[in-house]
């Protein structure tokens, strides 16, 4: 398999910066690494906070509604949280474009 053809697969199937590290960038690397992995911290812990903001309101009304749920899930995502974990998708989608096309362009020959 040629040197271009892995790092673009390790950056785009792995994690962005992989790719990075296997053609030994490792400062470009560990910075996109670095900054996707904070960013995917920051979705998770607002989908954790969503998710037990809904858990709350399900077990406090007594019995469960299903129909409720997608109402409690949208009225939850009403908060500055779920700002910063849009503002986070958008910056790891970033890294991983990025990661993908700089990957493929460190790599190819000439």
């Amino acid at each position: 398999m040629k040197k271009s053809t892995t790092a673009v697969l390790l950056s785009a199937l792995v994690l962005p910066g992989a790719g990075h590290l296997y053609l030994r960038q490792f400062l470009r690397g560990i910075a996109l690494m670095a900054i996707s992995l904070a960013c995917l911290w920051i979705i998770g812990d607002s989908v954790m906070h969503q998710a037990s903001v809904v858990l709350e309101r399900l077990g406090s009304e007594g019995a469960i509604d299903a129909g409720q749920i997608p109402d409690l899930v949208t009225q939850s995502s009403d908060s500055a949280g779920s700002s910063l974990a849009t503002v986070a998708s958008f910056v790891f989608a970033g890294c991983w474009l990025v990661g993908i096309i700089d990957a493929y362009r460190l790599a190819k020959p000439g």
